[in-house]
Protein backbone atom coordinates (compact mmCIF):
# COMPACT_ATOMS: atom_id res chain seq x y z
CA UNK A 1 0.00 0.00 0.00
CA UNK A 2 2.99 2.54 0.54
CA UNK A 3 4.20 1.42 -2.50
CA UNK A 4 0.61 2.58 -4.36
CA UNK A 5 0.92 5.64 -2.71
CA UNK A 6 4.54 6.65 -3.14
CA UNK A 7 4.15 5.73 -6.92
CA UNK A 8 0.83 7.84 -7.10
CA UNK A 9 2.53 11.02 -5.47
CA UNK A 10 5.53 10.63 -8.10
CA UNK A 11 3.23 10.28 -11.14
CA UNK A 12 1.37 13.66 -10.11
CA UNK A 13 4.29 15.97 -9.55
CA UNK A 14 5.71 14.13 -13.12
CA UNK A 15 2.47 15.74 -14.49
CA UNK A 16 2.81 18.86 -12.51
CA UNK A 17 6.48 19.43 -14.21
CA UNK A 18 4.61 18.48 -17.59
CA UNK A 19 1.97 21.15 -17.94
CA UNK A 20 4.57 23.83 -16.38
CA UNK A 21 7.42 23.06 -18.95
CA UNK A 22 4.27 22.91 -21.80
CA UNK A 23 2.68 26.29 -20.62
CA UNK A 24 6.22 27.59 -20.66
CA UNK A 25 6.92 26.19 -23.78
CA UNK A 26 3.73 27.70 -25.21
CA UNK A 27 4.09 31.34 -23.69
CA UNK A 28 7.78 32.40 -24.25
CA UNK A 29 8.39 34.61 -26.77
CA UNK A 30 11.43 34.77 -29.17
CA UNK A 31 10.04 38.45 -28.80
CA UNK A 32 9.89 38.12 -24.93
CA UNK A 33 9.01 41.68 -23.46
CA UNK A 34 12.41 41.39 -21.06
CA UNK A 35 14.05 42.54 -24.56
CA UNK A 36 12.30 45.18 -25.02
CA UNK A 37 13.61 47.80 -22.34
CA UNK A 38 16.35 50.47 -23.13
CA UNK A 39 16.92 53.50 -25.16
CA UNK A 40 19.26 52.58 -27.26
CA UNK A 41 18.79 51.21 -31.01
CA UNK A 42 21.63 50.93 -33.20
CA UNK A 43 24.83 51.99 -31.73
CA UNK A 44 28.50 52.41 -32.89
CA UNK A 45 31.61 51.52 -30.68
CA UNK A 46 35.05 51.76 -32.34
CA UNK A 47 38.06 49.79 -31.69
CA UNK A 48 40.36 49.96 -29.31
CA UNK A 49 43.45 49.09 -31.07
CA UNK A 50 42.47 51.87 -33.52
CA UNK A 51 45.61 54.41 -33.93
CA UNK A 52 45.15 57.69 -32.31
CA UNK A 53 48.48 59.00 -33.87
CA UNK A 54 50.39 58.17 -37.24
CA UNK A 55 53.08 59.76 -39.34
CA UNK A 56 52.84 62.20 -42.17
CA UNK A 57 53.19 59.75 -45.22
CA UNK A 58 51.79 56.61 -43.28
CA UNK A 59 49.22 54.44 -43.81
CA UNK A 60 46.79 52.98 -41.33
CA UNK A 61 43.12 51.57 -40.78
CA UNK A 62 40.85 52.25 -38.37
CA UNK A 63 37.52 49.65 -37.29
CA UNK A 64 34.65 49.71 -35.22
CA UNK A 65 31.29 47.47 -34.79
CA UNK A 66 27.66 48.32 -35.67
CA UNK A 67 25.56 46.65 -32.94
CA UNK A 68 21.79 47.00 -32.66
CA UNK A 69 21.41 46.37 -29.18
CA UNK A 70 17.63 47.50 -29.72
CA UNK A 71 14.23 45.02 -29.89
CA UNK A 72 13.78 45.80 -33.50
CA UNK A 73 14.94 43.75 -36.45
CA UNK A 74 16.59 45.50 -39.40
CA UNK A 75 15.70 42.90 -42.32
CA UNK A 76 14.25 45.03 -45.02
CA UNK A 77 16.40 45.08 -47.87
CA UNK A 78 14.49 47.85 -49.35
CA UNK A 79 14.77 49.98 -46.70
CA UNK A 80 18.54 49.31 -44.82
CA UNK A 81 20.33 51.22 -42.43
CA UNK A 82 23.04 53.10 -44.31
CA UNK A 83 26.74 54.24 -43.02
CA UNK A 84 28.70 57.00 -44.00
CA UNK A 85 32.29 58.02 -43.37
CA UNK A 86 33.63 61.32 -44.16
CA UNK A 87 37.15 63.05 -43.67
CA UNK A 88 39.36 66.05 -44.73
CA UNK A 89 40.64 65.54 -47.88
CA UNK A 90 43.32 67.77 -47.34
CA UNK A 91 44.39 65.72 -44.86
CA UNK A 92 43.84 62.01 -45.60
CA UNK A 93 43.14 59.99 -48.48
CA UNK A 94 40.85 56.97 -49.09
CA UNK A 95 43.00 54.01 -49.90
CA UNK A 96 40.50 52.16 -52.30
CA UNK A 97 42.32 48.88 -53.27
CA UNK A 98 41.77 47.03 -49.81
CA UNK A 99 38.43 45.97 -48.02
CA UNK A 100 37.85 48.86 -46.61
CA UNK A 101 34.25 51.19 -47.17
CA UNK A 102 33.57 54.85 -46.67
CA UNK A 103 29.63 53.61 -47.05
CA UNK A 104 27.76 50.82 -46.06
CA UNK A 105 24.19 49.17 -46.30
CA UNK A 106 23.35 47.48 -43.30
CA UNK A 107 20.94 44.94 -41.91
CA UNK A 108 20.29 43.46 -38.41
CA UNK A 109 18.67 41.59 -36.22
CA UNK A 110 17.52 42.89 -32.93
CA UNK A 111 17.61 41.82 -29.46
CA UNK A 112 16.05 38.30 -28.50
CA UNK A 113 15.76 34.70 -27.57
CA UNK A 114 18.07 33.75 -30.39
CA UNK A 115 19.68 37.21 -30.14
CA UNK A 116 20.35 37.92 -26.91
CA UNK A 117 22.81 40.58 -26.98
CA UNK A 118 21.28 41.55 -30.60
CA UNK A 119 23.60 41.41 -33.95
CA UNK A 120 26.71 42.88 -34.72
CA UNK A 121 28.62 43.83 -37.68
CA UNK A 122 32.39 45.19 -38.18
CA UNK A 123 32.98 48.15 -40.46
CA UNK A 124 36.90 48.83 -41.49
CA UNK A 125 38.24 51.61 -43.28
CA UNK A 126 41.85 52.38 -44.76
CA UNK A 127 43.80 55.80 -45.37
CA UNK A 128 46.99 57.50 -46.04
CA UNK A 129 47.82 60.82 -44.37
CA UNK A 130 49.61 63.81 -46.70
CA UNK A 131 52.42 65.13 -46.32
CA UNK A 132 51.85 68.50 -43.51
CA UNK A 133 52.68 72.11 -44.49
CA UNK A 134 56.31 73.65 -43.88
CA UNK A 135 55.08 75.93 -41.18
CA UNK A 136 53.27 72.81 -39.10
CA UNK A 137 54.74 70.54 -36.42
CA UNK A 138 51.64 67.95 -36.54
CA UNK A 139 47.71 68.70 -36.78
CA UNK A 140 44.86 66.91 -35.94
CA UNK A 141 41.84 65.57 -38.24
CA UNK A 142 38.30 63.90 -37.55
CA UNK A 143 37.09 60.84 -39.14
CA UNK A 144 33.66 61.47 -38.95
CA UNK A 145 30.82 58.69 -39.10
CA UNK A 146 27.00 59.16 -39.86
CA UNK A 147 25.07 56.07 -39.37
CA UNK A 148 21.47 56.48 -40.67
CA UNK A 149 18.81 53.94 -39.86
CA UNK A 150 14.76 53.30 -40.04
CA UNK A 151 13.68 51.60 -36.44
CA UNK A 152 10.31 50.87 -34.95
CA UNK A 153 9.11 51.49 -31.09
CA UNK A 154 6.54 48.84 -29.88
CA UNK A 155 5.04 48.55 -26.50
CA UNK A 156 2.49 46.53 -25.94
CA UNK A 157 0.58 46.80 -22.34
CA UNK A 158 -2.43 46.10 -20.20
CA UNK A 159 -4.96 48.91 -20.12
CA UNK A 160 -8.34 48.80 -18.13
CA UNK A 161 -11.43 49.57 -19.81
CA UNK A 162 -13.92 51.63 -17.48
CA UNK A 163 -17.01 51.20 -18.46
CA UNK A 164 -18.03 52.04 -15.04
CA UNK A 165 -16.93 55.69 -15.22
CA UNK A 166 -18.48 58.28 -13.44
CA UNK A 167 -21.11 55.62 -12.14
CA UNK A 168 -22.12 55.20 -8.40
CA UNK A 169 -22.08 50.86 -8.60
CA UNK A 170 -21.86 49.53 -5.49
CA UNK A 171 -20.07 46.36 -6.64
CA UNK A 172 -16.26 46.23 -7.04
CA UNK A 173 -14.67 46.66 -10.28
CA UNK A 174 -12.32 44.13 -11.83
CA UNK A 175 -9.49 47.16 -12.82
CA UNK A 176 -9.49 50.78 -12.70
CA UNK A 177 -7.85 52.74 -15.20
CA UNK A 178 -4.04 53.57 -14.49
CA UNK A 179 -1.27 55.07 -16.30
CA UNK A 180 1.53 53.55 -17.92
CA UNK A 181 5.13 54.65 -16.84
CA UNK A 182 7.42 53.50 -19.52
CA UNK A 183 11.01 55.82 -18.37
CA UNK A 184 12.79 52.55 -18.64
CA UNK A 185 12.20 52.77 -22.69
CA UNK A 186 11.02 49.76 -25.01
CA UNK A 187 14.22 49.21 -26.72
CA UNK A 188 14.46 52.10 -28.89
CA UNK A 189 15.76 55.42 -29.01
CA UNK A 190 12.45 56.87 -29.25
CA UNK A 191 10.38 56.20 -25.63
CA UNK A 192 6.62 56.18 -24.87
CA UNK A 193 7.37 57.89 -21.27
CA UNK A 194 3.85 57.54 -20.14
CA UNK A 195 0.16 56.79 -21.12
CA UNK A 196 -2.71 58.32 -19.58
CA UNK A 197 -6.07 56.91 -20.36
CA UNK A 198 -9.21 58.77 -21.37
CA UNK A 199 -12.42 57.17 -21.32
CA UNK A 200 -14.96 58.99 -22.96
CA UNK A 201 -19.20 58.88 -22.45
CA UNK A 202 -21.73 58.18 -24.94
CA UNK A 203 -24.73 57.18 -24.62
CA UNK A 204 -24.89 53.98 -23.65
CA UNK A 205 -21.22 52.54 -24.55
CA UNK A 206 -17.75 54.63 -23.73
CA UNK A 207 -15.10 55.13 -26.18
CA UNK A 208 -11.66 54.51 -25.20
CA UNK A 209 -8.82 57.22 -25.49
CA UNK A 210 -5.25 57.41 -24.59
CA UNK A 211 -2.71 60.56 -24.48
CA UNK A 212 0.59 59.06 -25.51
CA UNK A 213 3.82 60.78 -24.24
CA UNK A 214 6.49 60.14 -26.10
CA UNK A 215 10.03 61.47 -26.23
CA UNK A 216 14.00 61.28 -27.61
CA UNK A 217 15.56 59.69 -25.19
CA UNK A 218 18.73 58.21 -27.84
CA UNK A 219 21.75 60.17 -28.66
CA UNK A 220 20.56 61.15 -31.67
CA UNK A 221 17.98 62.55 -33.44
CA UNK A 222 14.92 61.99 -35.83
CA UNK A 223 15.57 63.09 -39.54
CA UNK A 224 12.86 61.52 -41.66
CA UNK A 225 9.75 59.31 -41.22
CA UNK A 226 10.65 57.42 -44.68
CA UNK A 227 13.41 55.94 -45.11
CA UNK A 228 17.91 56.90 -45.08
CA UNK A 229 17.87 56.86 -49.09
CA UNK A 230 15.72 60.20 -48.85
CA UNK A 231 16.41 61.62 -45.68
CA UNK A 232 17.74 65.22 -45.52
CA UNK A 233 18.87 66.63 -42.65
CA UNK A 234 18.16 70.45 -43.74
CA UNK A 235 14.06 69.67 -44.60
CA UNK A 236 12.73 71.38 -41.58
CA UNK A 237 9.57 69.62 -42.33
CA UNK A 238 10.12 66.00 -41.97
CA UNK A 239 13.08 66.71 -39.28
CA UNK A 240 11.53 64.80 -36.31
CA UNK A 241 8.65 63.59 -37.03
CA UNK A 242 7.82 60.03 -36.28
CA UNK A 243 4.53 57.60 -37.44
CA UNK A 244 2.02 56.39 -34.59
CA UNK A 245 -0.28 53.58 -34.45
CA UNK A 246 -2.10 52.00 -31.66
CA UNK A 247 -4.28 49.16 -31.75
CA UNK A 248 -6.72 47.50 -28.47
CA UNK A 249 -7.32 44.05 -28.07
CA UNK A 250 -4.48 42.24 -29.79
CA UNK A 251 -4.97 44.09 -32.41
CA UNK A 252 -8.95 43.30 -33.16
CA UNK A 253 -9.40 47.36 -32.98
CA UNK A 254 -7.28 49.96 -34.54
CA UNK A 255 -7.42 53.78 -33.20
CA UNK A 256 -7.18 56.60 -35.01
CA UNK A 257 -4.09 59.04 -33.83
CA UNK A 258 -3.81 62.46 -33.66
CA UNK A 259 -6.42 65.32 -35.31
CA UNK A 260 -5.85 64.38 -38.62
CA UNK A 261 -6.03 60.37 -38.07
CA UNK A 262 -2.22 60.42 -39.71
CA UNK A 263 -0.91 59.37 -36.45
CA UNK A 264 1.94 61.79 -37.71
CA UNK A 265 3.84 64.07 -35.24
CA UNK A 266 6.84 65.76 -34.84
CA UNK A 267 8.92 66.06 -31.82
CA UNK A 268 9.77 69.72 -30.63
CA UNK A 269 12.85 69.97 -28.24
CA UNK A 270 12.54 65.82 -28.45
CA UNK A 271 9.19 65.20 -27.09
CA UNK A 272 5.39 65.53 -27.66
CA UNK A 273 2.19 63.92 -26.71
CA UNK A 274 -0.38 62.48 -29.32
CA UNK A 275 -3.88 61.58 -28.31
CA UNK A 276 -5.36 57.86 -29.77
CA UNK A 277 -9.02 57.26 -29.76
CA UNK A 278 -11.29 54.90 -31.14
CA UNK A 279 -13.24 55.95 -33.93
CA UNK A 280 -17.02 57.46 -33.44
CA UNK A 281 -18.73 54.72 -34.93
CA UNK A 282 -17.64 51.97 -33.04
CA UNK A 283 -20.09 50.99 -29.80
CA UNK A 284 -18.49 47.90 -28.97
CA UNK A 285 -17.59 48.88 -25.30
CA UNK A 286 -21.13 48.57 -24.02
CA UNK A 287 -21.61 50.51 -20.37
CA UNK A 288 -23.73 47.51 -19.64
CA UNK A 289 -20.60 44.78 -19.41
CA UNK A 290 -18.22 45.14 -16.30
CA UNK A 291 -14.56 46.48 -16.32
CA UNK A 292 -11.94 44.28 -18.00
CA UNK A 293 -8.25 44.65 -18.86
CA UNK A 294 -7.88 44.59 -22.40
CA UNK A 295 -4.32 45.17 -24.13
CA UNK A 296 -2.93 48.24 -25.98
CA UNK A 297 -0.33 48.08 -28.64
CA UNK A 298 1.77 51.39 -29.95
CA UNK A 299 4.46 51.20 -32.85
CA UNK A 300 6.05 54.21 -33.33
CA UNK A 301 7.83 54.49 -36.71
CA UNK A 302 10.58 56.96 -37.81
CA UNK A 303 14.30 57.43 -39.49
CA UNK A 304 17.41 58.46 -36.75
CA UNK A 305 20.66 59.62 -37.24
CA UNK A 306 23.48 59.26 -34.93
CA UNK A 307 26.93 60.76 -35.33
CA UNK A 308 30.49 60.00 -34.13
CA UNK A 309 34.04 60.70 -34.77
CA UNK A 310 37.44 59.42 -34.33
CA UNK A 311 40.55 62.19 -33.97
CA UNK A 312 43.64 61.48 -35.31
CA UNK A 313 47.04 63.42 -34.68
CA UNK A 314 49.50 63.53 -37.90
CA UNK A 315 52.73 63.42 -36.84
CA UNK A 316 55.87 64.90 -38.87
CA UNK A 317 57.91 62.63 -40.77
CA UNK A 318 61.83 63.89 -40.59
CA UNK A 319 62.93 61.73 -43.25
CA UNK A 320 60.32 63.75 -45.50
CA UNK A 321 61.30 67.03 -44.23
CA UNK A 322 64.62 66.76 -45.72
CA UNK A 323 63.30 67.16 -49.14
CA UNK A 324 62.13 70.85 -47.83
CA UNK A 325 65.44 71.33 -46.33
CA UNK A 326 67.30 70.84 -49.95
CA UNK A 327 65.37 72.94 -51.78
CA UNK A 328 62.57 71.52 -52.47
CA UNK A 329 59.03 73.39 -52.27
CA UNK A 330 55.91 71.30 -50.42
CA UNK A 331 52.47 70.20 -52.78
CA UNK A 332 50.92 73.72 -52.67
CA UNK A 333 54.28 75.65 -53.42
CA UNK A 334 56.00 77.21 -56.24
CA UNK A 335 59.31 78.74 -56.65
CA UNK A 336 58.59 82.01 -57.68
CA UNK A 337 61.44 84.40 -59.72
CA UNK A 338 63.58 84.61 -56.97
CA UNK A 339 63.52 81.40 -56.20
CA UNK A 340 61.46 81.05 -52.62
CA UNK A 341 58.81 78.57 -51.71
CA UNK A 342 55.26 80.74 -52.12
CA UNK A 343 51.76 79.47 -52.11
CA UNK A 344 50.37 78.63 -55.53
CA UNK A 345 47.48 81.00 -54.71
CA UNK A 346 49.52 84.21 -54.42
CA UNK A 347 51.86 83.31 -57.29
CA UNK A 348 48.93 82.91 -59.28
CA UNK A 349 47.02 85.66 -58.90
CA UNK A 350 49.75 87.70 -59.18
CA UNK A 351 50.62 85.51 -62.91
CA UNK A 352 47.40 83.79 -64.18
CA UNK A 353 48.37 83.49 -67.53
CA UNK A 354 50.97 80.74 -66.62
CA UNK A 355 49.13 77.55 -67.47
CA UNK A 356 51.96 74.67 -66.44
CA UNK A 357 51.43 75.91 -62.39
CA UNK A 358 48.03 77.35 -62.63
CA UNK A 359 45.77 74.42 -64.28
CA UNK A 360 45.77 71.64 -61.60
CA UNK A 361 42.82 71.54 -59.83
CA UNK A 362 40.45 74.02 -61.70
CA UNK A 363 36.64 73.78 -60.62
CA UNK A 364 35.36 73.88 -64.58
CA UNK A 365 37.03 74.86 -67.84
CA UNK A 366 37.95 78.70 -68.60
CA UNK A 367 38.35 79.49 -64.46
CA UNK A 368 41.00 82.11 -64.25
CA UNK A 369 42.43 83.33 -61.05
CA UNK A 370 41.37 87.19 -59.88
CA UNK A 371 44.02 89.39 -58.59
CA UNK A 372 42.19 89.36 -55.69
CA UNK A 373 42.72 85.42 -54.66
CA UNK A 374 44.25 84.98 -51.48
CA UNK A 375 44.69 82.25 -48.43
CA UNK A 376 41.65 83.24 -46.90
CA UNK A 377 38.95 80.73 -47.00
CA UNK A 378 37.94 78.31 -44.80
CA UNK A 379 36.84 74.67 -46.18
CA UNK A 380 32.97 76.27 -45.89
CA UNK A 381 33.27 79.29 -47.63
CA UNK A 382 35.55 77.65 -50.73
CA UNK A 383 32.58 75.37 -50.84
CA UNK A 384 30.12 78.14 -51.46
CA UNK A 385 32.59 80.22 -53.87
CA UNK A 386 33.34 77.39 -56.23
CA UNK A 387 30.75 76.92 -58.31
CA UNK A 388 31.45 81.05 -59.07
CA UNK A 389 34.80 80.38 -59.74
CA UNK A 390 35.81 82.16 -56.51
CA UNK A 391 37.55 79.52 -55.29
CA UNK A 392 40.13 76.78 -55.80
CA UNK A 393 41.38 73.90 -53.65
CA UNK A 394 44.88 72.84 -53.11
CA UNK A 395 46.84 76.02 -53.32
CA UNK A 396 47.38 76.86 -49.71
CA UNK A 397 48.39 75.19 -46.95
CA UNK A 398 46.96 73.95 -44.01
CA UNK A 399 42.77 74.63 -43.52
CA UNK A 400 43.22 77.69 -45.69
CA UNK A 401 42.03 78.06 -49.31
CA UNK A 402 42.75 80.14 -52.23
CA UNK A 403 39.76 82.47 -52.68
CA UNK A 404 38.87 85.53 -53.59
CA UNK A 405 38.27 88.32 -50.91
CA UNK A 406 36.39 90.87 -53.00
CA UNK A 407 33.28 92.53 -51.81
CA UNK A 408 30.82 93.09 -54.91
CA UNK A 409 27.78 95.12 -54.58
CA UNK A 410 24.40 93.93 -54.28
CA UNK A 411 23.44 94.08 -58.33
CA UNK A 412 26.58 92.03 -58.54
CA UNK A 413 28.20 88.60 -58.47
CA UNK A 414 31.42 87.38 -57.68
CA UNK A 415 32.54 85.18 -60.72
CA UNK A 416 36.68 84.37 -61.83
CA UNK A 417 37.63 87.07 -58.91
CA UNK A 418 36.01 89.34 -60.30
CA UNK A 419 32.19 91.68 -60.04
CA UNK A 420 30.05 91.33 -62.63
CA UNK A 421 26.53 92.69 -63.37
CA UNK A 422 23.69 89.87 -61.97
CA UNK A 423 22.39 90.83 -65.91
CA UNK A 424 25.34 89.79 -67.43
CA UNK A 425 25.97 86.53 -65.10
CA UNK A 426 22.13 85.21 -65.52
CA UNK A 427 22.53 86.04 -69.18
CA UNK A 428 25.53 84.65 -70.74
CA UNK A 429 27.28 82.56 -68.04
CA UNK A 430 24.58 80.74 -65.71
CA UNK A 431 21.30 81.12 -66.03
CA UNK A 432 20.60 78.09 -64.13
CA UNK A 433 21.75 79.92 -60.94
CA UNK A 434 18.59 79.82 -59.26
CA UNK A 435 19.93 81.40 -56.25
CA UNK A 436 20.97 84.68 -58.44
CA UNK A 437 18.76 84.22 -61.45
CA UNK A 438 15.26 84.78 -59.57
CA UNK A 439 12.48 84.57 -60.50
CA UNK A 440 13.28 80.22 -61.50
CA UNK A 441 10.57 80.73 -64.75
CA UNK A 442 12.48 84.14 -65.67
CA UNK A 443 13.97 83.72 -68.98
CA UNK A 444 17.49 85.85 -69.02
CA UNK A 445 18.08 84.97 -72.26
CA UNK A 446 19.49 88.00 -74.58
CA UNK A 447 19.56 90.45 -71.79
CA UNK A 448 21.70 93.44 -71.44
CA UNK A 449 21.90 96.55 -68.94
CA UNK A 450 20.18 99.35 -70.97
CA UNK A 451 19.67 103.04 -69.71
CA UNK A 452 15.58 103.70 -69.49
CA UNK A 453 13.59 105.60 -66.38
CA UNK A 454 12.49 103.00 -63.27
CA UNK A 455 9.19 103.61 -64.52
CA UNK A 456 10.04 102.41 -67.96
CA UNK A 457 11.29 99.10 -66.80
CA UNK A 458 8.60 98.69 -64.44
CA UNK A 459 6.14 99.28 -67.41
CA UNK A 460 8.09 96.48 -69.60
CA UNK A 461 8.60 93.99 -66.78
CA UNK A 462 4.74 93.86 -67.02
CA UNK A 463 5.85 91.78 -70.44
CA UNK A 464 8.69 90.12 -68.90
CA UNK A 465 11.20 92.31 -71.28
CA UNK A 466 13.06 94.35 -68.15
CA UNK A 467 13.80 93.67 -64.50
CA UNK A 468 15.37 95.68 -61.56
CA UNK A 469 18.27 94.87 -59.70
CA UNK A 470 20.84 93.18 -61.67
CA UNK A 471 22.33 96.50 -63.36
CA UNK A 472 24.86 98.58 -61.83
CA UNK A 473 28.52 100.54 -62.46
CA UNK A 474 28.46 104.69 -62.30
CA UNK A 475 24.78 104.60 -63.61
CA UNK A 476 23.63 101.88 -61.81
CA UNK A 477 20.37 104.59 -60.56
CA UNK A 478 19.42 104.63 -64.94
CA UNK A 479 20.85 101.06 -65.92
CA UNK A 480 18.17 97.99 -65.90
CA UNK A 481 18.39 94.19 -67.06
CA UNK A 482 16.26 94.49 -70.58
CA UNK A 483 16.14 92.69 -73.80
CA UNK A 484 15.69 94.83 -76.54
CA UNK A 485 13.98 92.53 -79.09
CA UNK A 486 11.70 91.72 -76.06
CA UNK A 487 11.20 96.23 -75.87
CA UNK A 488 10.01 96.35 -79.20
CA UNK A 489 7.47 93.34 -79.32
CA UNK A 490 5.56 95.19 -76.76
CA UNK A 491 5.90 98.69 -78.24
CA UNK A 492 4.67 96.92 -81.15
CA UNK A 493 2.01 95.21 -79.01
CA UNK A 494 0.93 98.57 -77.47
CA UNK A 495 0.52 100.20 -81.42
CA UNK A 496 -1.75 97.86 -82.72
CA UNK A 497 -5.07 99.17 -82.99
CA UNK A 498 -7.03 96.43 -80.87
CA UNK A 499 -4.91 96.05 -78.51
CA UNK A 500 -5.24 97.51 -75.14
CA UNK A 501 -1.92 96.40 -74.07
CA UNK A 502 -0.81 95.65 -70.38
CA UNK A 503 0.23 95.89 -67.12
CA UNK A 504 -1.20 98.21 -64.10
CA UNK A 505 1.19 101.16 -62.93
CA UNK A 506 0.28 104.71 -62.95
CA UNK A 507 2.65 108.00 -63.99
CA UNK A 508 6.17 107.64 -62.19
CA UNK A 509 5.50 111.68 -60.00
CA UNK A 510 8.34 110.73 -57.66
CA UNK A 511 10.07 113.25 -59.91
CA UNK A 512 9.16 116.67 -59.12
CA UNK A 513 11.80 118.29 -61.64
CA UNK A 514 10.33 115.73 -65.09
CA UNK A 515 7.80 118.37 -66.49
CA UNK A 516 6.93 115.97 -69.12
CA UNK A 517 2.67 115.84 -69.84
CA UNK A 518 0.88 112.87 -69.85
CA UNK A 519 0.41 112.65 -73.48
CA UNK A 520 4.15 112.82 -74.12
CA UNK A 521 4.74 110.22 -71.84
CA UNK A 522 2.72 107.73 -73.06
CA UNK A 523 3.76 108.53 -76.60
CA UNK A 524 7.47 108.06 -76.22
CA UNK A 525 7.25 104.28 -75.75
CA UNK A 526 5.78 103.99 -72.30
CA UNK A 527 1.93 103.07 -73.59
CA UNK A 528 1.46 99.54 -72.11
CA UNK A 529 0.96 101.64 -68.83
CA UNK A 530 -2.80 101.76 -68.10
CA UNK A 531 -3.06 105.50 -67.36
CA UNK A 532 -2.69 106.04 -71.06
CA UNK A 533 -5.47 104.66 -71.61
CA UNK A 534 -8.91 107.37 -72.38
CA UNK A 535 -12.57 107.21 -73.32
CA UNK A 536 -13.66 109.09 -76.46
CA UNK A 537 -17.68 109.03 -77.03
CA UNK A 538 -18.01 105.99 -75.26
CA UNK A 539 -15.14 104.06 -77.02
CA UNK A 540 -11.71 103.15 -75.25
CA UNK A 541 -8.56 103.88 -77.38
CA UNK A 542 -4.75 104.35 -76.17
CA UNK A 543 -2.26 106.90 -76.60
CA UNK A 544 0.65 105.34 -78.91
CA UNK A 545 3.50 106.74 -80.85
CA UNK A 546 1.97 110.02 -83.06
CA UNK A 547 -0.02 111.44 -80.05
CA UNK A 548 1.62 114.53 -78.73
CA UNK A 549 -0.19 117.82 -77.16
CA UNK A 550 -0.47 119.63 -79.89
CA UNK A 551 -4.73 120.44 -80.27
CA UNK A 552 -6.35 123.29 -79.18
CA UNK A 553 -9.78 122.48 -79.01
CA UNK A 554 -11.75 119.63 -80.75
CA UNK A 555 -11.49 118.46 -84.06
CA UNK A 556 -15.07 116.82 -85.78
CA UNK A 557 -12.00 114.86 -87.92
CA UNK A 558 -10.08 113.57 -84.78
CA UNK A 559 -12.76 112.81 -82.52
CA UNK A 560 -14.29 110.51 -85.47
CA UNK A 561 -11.22 108.81 -85.67
CA UNK A 562 -10.90 108.67 -82.49
CA UNK A 563 -7.44 110.07 -82.64
CA UNK A 564 -8.13 112.81 -80.06
CA UNK A 565 -8.02 112.28 -76.31
CA UNK A 566 -11.01 115.12 -75.01
CA UNK A 567 -9.58 115.11 -71.39
CA UNK A 568 -7.31 118.21 -70.75
CA UNK A 569 -5.39 116.70 -68.25
CA UNK A 570 -3.41 114.67 -70.41
CA UNK A 571 -1.55 118.34 -71.49
CA UNK A 572 -0.25 121.24 -70.13
CA UNK A 573 -1.29 125.12 -71.44
CA UNK A 574 -4.82 123.93 -72.54
CA UNK A 575 -3.40 122.27 -75.33
CA UNK A 576 -5.58 118.89 -75.87
CA UNK A 577 -3.52 115.26 -76.84
CA UNK A 578 -4.28 114.45 -80.14
CA UNK A 579 -2.88 112.51 -83.16
CA UNK A 580 -2.45 114.48 -86.20
CA UNK A 581 -0.50 112.14 -88.38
Amino acid sequence: MKNIKQLTTIIMLIGILTITLFSTSCTQSTDSPIYRVGTDGLVLEFAKANPKSVYEGEQFGTSLYVKNIGSYDLKDNSNPATIKITFDDYRLQFISGKDGVTSKNILLYGKSLYYPQGEEIPIASYFETKRLTALREGSTTDINYNLCYPYVTSLTTMTCIDTKTGNNDVMPAACTSENYNGASGQGAPIVVTKIEPEILLQSDYVRPQFKIYIENKGTGYVTNAASCAVTNINDQYTSGRVKVQAWLSNDKYELQCGPDQSGQLRLVDSESFIRCYLPSDNTQFSRLTKNYLASLTINISYTYTIIDKQEVEIKRNDLLTDTVSQGLCNSYQIQDTTGQCVSKCEYCSKNPDDTANCAENKPYPGFVFGSGFTCSCSLQDCDAKISKGSCIKGYCPGDMYCCSTLKCDNFQVEYNGQCIDKCDYCSRINASDKNICQPTTFDFTGFTCVKMTQQKCTNYGATSACISGYCGGPNKDIMYCANNEKMIAADNAANSASNLGTGNVVLDTSDTTDTTSRCDYCANGNSVDTSCIFTNNNVVGRIIKGFSCSCAGTDANLLKNYKFVPDSSFCNDRLYCCDKS
